[in-house]
């Protein structure tokens, strides 16, 4: 073939399409478009903190109730929310055992009484026999330790006694002190077995409430010192209140501590109340970015868009309190750095980026 042969044009697309399929030719992405958007600097400012705990208002004194025997449950003077007074027998149970154990504990009490009223007139008569030499020592002794036998099985029979009987007082619930019932468990007719709550009482005269306190927090917390409470749901009412116990966290490293406030009596105020304890912080350097610089696509990462040489990164921010349209954020952020405030649904990370005025 002569090498000046002309290419024809099928030898020219076939030369081309070898050219396109070629591995060794590299392929370049586009590069991502230019994006307009709106940014807004990092604030940063000494921002006041606090820390907001809340917690439910009961009763100091409380008690839930319930039978040391086993029955069926007959009587129920108290209902939810009824009134008691201590002494007040509010519950009863029938137990088939418990009043025969009682009659027979008292008729054995009875026959052992009878028997040493005339064991001790025995023993006398044995002992004036015995001085006139009509009966042998032998016999007096006799006579002497039926006696003392008789009176440990009448000492026996009285311990028996007084068991069947508090069997029996334990058929019936006592409130322990004045108050009103706050729950009931079982109702009339019921099989109850022994042990199982029945009733719960809370008194009507103090009042708490309990919060779990941090360690860092747990020294503004010695008892007998004075806070200030507000009922959150009754127009922020203020209750003063002492801090009256301060339990253990139970050994665990950052544990919370159960501290316990007695309230004042405020009007209003009855258990069941929500109430917020606010503790003031040190103040510290905090930085604020628009509300509109967060974006959070459902993924539990908030981030914001910082703007760098006329680029986007995303930066990851944790997001805290909200002040009007700025919002507190943690994270690798400085105070003058630009984030995007528009657009942030459509910028990919390392974007070029024109900032709007």
């Amino acid at each position: 073939m002569h090498l000046t042969q002309k290419l024809t044009p099928a030898m020219l697309l076939a030369a081309l399409l070898l050219t396109a399929c070629d591995p060794g030719s590299p392929i370049e992405d586009p590069a991502p478009p230019l994006r307009s958007v709106r940014v807004a600097e990092v604030q940063s400012e000494q921002a006041a903190r606090e820390l907001r705990m809340s917690g439910i208002t009961r009763a100091a004194r409380r008690a839930t109730l319930a039978f040391l025997v086993s029955g069926t449950l007959v009587e129920r003077t108290g209902e939810l929310g009824s009134q008691v007074k201590a002494g007040d027998v509010i519950a009863r149970l029938y137990n088939p055992s418990l009043e025969p154990a009682v009659s027979a504990g008292e008729a054995r009490l009875r026959e052992l009484d009878a028997r040493l009223e005339q064991l001790h007139r025995d023993l006398q008569r044995a002992t004036d026999l015995r001085a006139r030499g009509l009966i042998s020592q032998e016999d007096l002794e006799r006579v002497s330790t039926n006696l003392a036998a008789t009176e440990a099985a009448r000492d026996l029979a009285d311990a028996e006694l007084d068991e069947a009987r508090n069997r029996s007082r334990q058929a019936r619930l006592v409130a322990p002190f004045d108050g009103s019932i706050t729950e009931v468990r079982f109702e009339i007719g019921e099989y109850v077995a022994a042990g199982q709550p029945v009733i719960s009482l809370s008194a009507n005269d103090e009042l708490e409430v309990a919060f779990a306190v941090p360690e860092t927090l747990i020294d503004r917390f010695l008892p007998g010192r004075e806070v200030e409470l507000t009922l959150s749901f009754i127009g922020g009412q203020k209750v003063p209140g002492r801090v009256v116990r301060i339990g253990e966290s139970g050994g665990e490293a950052g544990g919370l501590f159960p501290v316990e406030i007695a309230l004042d009596a405020v009007p209003g105020l009855r258990p069941g109340l929500t109430v917020e304890l606010v503790v003031p912080m040190a103040s510290a350097e905090a930085r604020f970015v628009p509300l509109a610089a967060i974006l959070d696509p459902g993924t539990g990462r908030p981030r914001v868009y910082r703007i760098t040489d006329g680029r986007v990164e995303p930066v990851y921010v944790s997001v805290g309190q909200l002040y009007g349209d700025r919002v507190e954020v943690n994270g690798d952020l400085a105070r003058g750095d630009l984030v995007a405030i528009t657009g942030l649904s459509s910028l990919i990370p390392g974007q070029p980026v024109e900032i709007l005025e």
